[in-house]
């Protein structure tokens, strides 16, 4: 980035902390502004209401990358105190629209004429956020579309910002050695990864058309229709969606529609995109879903989605199956291979914890959930154990917090982990499916061949090292001397053992020998071996007699 970019945008990030009175930051001697709450003496002296009121304004005025990293921590309930978390959600990236010829605009991108294509475009965009703004429009065809068009800059300013803040971070983490503990430079760095996709239209216009191949067999899900014609990485657009809030409980009365059966609906096709297809929707607020008439489900913006692995989809599906059976022992099995960090003292102890969440999502409805219980209980066990979850976990917790809300809204008397449990049977019957199973074992062989076909490979390597001398071992030994004595005697001991065979053996072979002098028709060097094997080996019993 531009060096005189990067201090002009600096010189603003330090004039609004100043202006929202953050100079006493600078001489405070422990900055740990993301400490967890368990460590409460510092979260009642900087975490006061007015504080984090003005965290929140700062970052406001801040622009869009504080915002939206403000808007990240705030569901980072595992790092990040509760009273900053209630001050972070109120966070909004709705900002006044930019001033835009959208006709000129769809002319530069396109190097077509507007109104050959376009009966019409609506002058001012009718949704602003911090990094796009969306444009009604209608092409000669008839079709209602929407462009949702990229700032002007606004990739500039979001690469200048996150240059500071890696900055920023590696400062911190440099001068409170402490921060390092609670992950930060990790969570800026999927951050980072997050809003660069999100800043990318044409990204989005990809998520569109795999999501749509998802759900192409599928008659509960209506995915819009893509214009790749005017669809660029500054423009998208996409087809107009006439339909009401998933979360309008009048529209679902008048179209006819069972609450009940809707959240039951949505619920099984948000678990599908996530255990199913790897790839599900990171931000489904009532807002990014719609009913249709005819009662299918729509979800739009696909800026930000979450992406699974292969690995991590299999880890997660069993995570649920045993949710959704309450088999606490395995859960905490399979919640040791998702996480990328842990070091549980007590699993027992963590099998309880989890067997007492199963027994309050038991008999518990939505509408009397303490959620906030739930999070309690789940942070303690993160924090207890030091566990360090992937970045995709807490995208998919809040947007099953989500999904509950919209739960709660519709159906109150539902039952999340009841409403989950046919799903992880069928999950698990699919899994003991032959087909399945064979194809389970053939991985698992293919694993076993992969790493005997390893194993001579690593064995040279550690070889070689040994040859040139780059084998280091450090080890911690607290009774040093008492190791050191109980060498030697080994040694004495191997060494005189071995004097009792050769003189055994050396006396044996020459017992049979006329070597003069001889004694009782034995050469005397026999008599002599046997002699010394004799008092060698009494060595060896008295050591060991002793050492009793």
């Amino acid at each position: 980035m531009n060096s005189i970019k990067k201090i002009k945008r600096f010189s603003k990030i330090v004039h609004v902390l100043s202006k929202h009175g953050f100079d006493e930051l600078i001489a405070r001697s422990n900055f740990d502004l993301f400490k967890s709450s368990a460590d409460g003496e510092n979260d009642q002296e900087l975490f006061t209401p007015q504080f984090n009121q003005r965290i929140r304004l700062a970052i406001e005025e801040l622009g869009p990358t504080y915002i939206k990293f403000g808007q990240l921590l705030s569901n980072r309930k595992d790092l990040v105190p509760e009273a900053l978390i209630e001050e972070l959600k109120k966070l909004q990236d709705d900002v006044p629209p930019e001033e835009m010829d959208i006709y000129e605009k769809i002319k530069l991108e396109f190097g077509i004429e507007p109104q050959e294509h376009f009966s019409s475009i609506e002058k001012e965009p009718f949704a602003a956020a911090s990094i796009s703004q969306v444009y009604n429009a209608t092409l000669t065809t008839g079709e209602r579309v929407i462009l949702k068009v990229k700032r002007t800059h606004i990739h500039q300013i979001i690469e200048s910002d996150l240059a500071l803040l890696r900055d920023l971070i590696s400062f911190l983490e440099k001068k409170y050695p402490s921060l390092k503990q609670l992950f930060i430079g990790r969570i800026a760095e999927s951050f980072e990864n997050a809003i660069l996709e999100e800043l990318s239209l044409t990204n989005e216009y990809q998520n569109i058309e795999r999501f749509r191949y998802n759900f192409r067999k599928s008659k509960l899900v209506y995915v819009p229709k893509t214009y790749s014609n005017y669809s660029n990485n500054s423009v998208l657009c996409m087809e107009f969606i006439q339909g009401d809030k998933i979360n309008d409980l009048d529209a679902l009365k008048r179209l006819g529609l069972d609450p009940k059966a809707v959240v039951q609906q949505g619920l099984e096709v948000y678990l599908k995109q996530v255990l199913e297809d790897g790839f599900f929707h990171a931000d489904p607020h009532p807002g990014n879903i719609f009913i249709k008439e005819n009662g299918q489900i729509v979800f739009i913006d696909f800026g930000a989605m979450g992406i699974l692995s292969t690995t991590e989809k299999a880890i997660l599906e069993d995570v649920v199956i045993n949710f959704g059976l309450k088999n606490a022992k395995k859960l905490v099995r399979h919640l040791k291979k998702m996480s990328l960090e842990h070091y549980i003292s007590n699993e027992r102890q963590l099998e309880r914890q989890i067997e007492d969440v199963f027994d309050y999502l038991e008999y518990t409805t939505v509408a009397t959930i303490e959620v906030q219980v739930i999070i309690k209980k789940f942070n303690r066990i993160l924090n207890e154990n030091h566990i360090l979850l992937p970045e995709y976990v807490y995208i998919l917790m809040r947007g099953v917090a989500l999904i509950e809300g919209i739960g709660q809204q519709l159906d109150a008397d539902l039952n999340i982990q009841q409403a989950m449990r046919p799903y992880a049977l069928r999950l698990a019957k699919e899994k003991l499916y032959p087909k399945n199973v064979a194809k389970k074992i053939a991985e698992n062989l293919k694993d076993i061949r992969d790493l005997v076909d390893d194993i001579p490979e690593d064995t040279l390597k550690l070889i070689d090292k040994i040859n040139n001398d780059q084998l280091a071992m450090n080890l911690k030994i607290d009774e040093f001397g008492r190791i050191e004595n109980l060498i030697k005697n080994s040694i004495n001991k191997i060494v005189l053992a071995v004097l009792t065979l050769t003189f055994g053996i050396g006396g044996s072979m020459l017992a049979t020998a006329t070597v003069k002098p001889m004694i009782l028709d034995m050469p005397l060097l026999a008599w002599l071996g046997y002699i010394l094997s004799i008092f060698t080996g009494s060595c060896i019993l008295l050591l060991i007699f002793r050492k009793k």
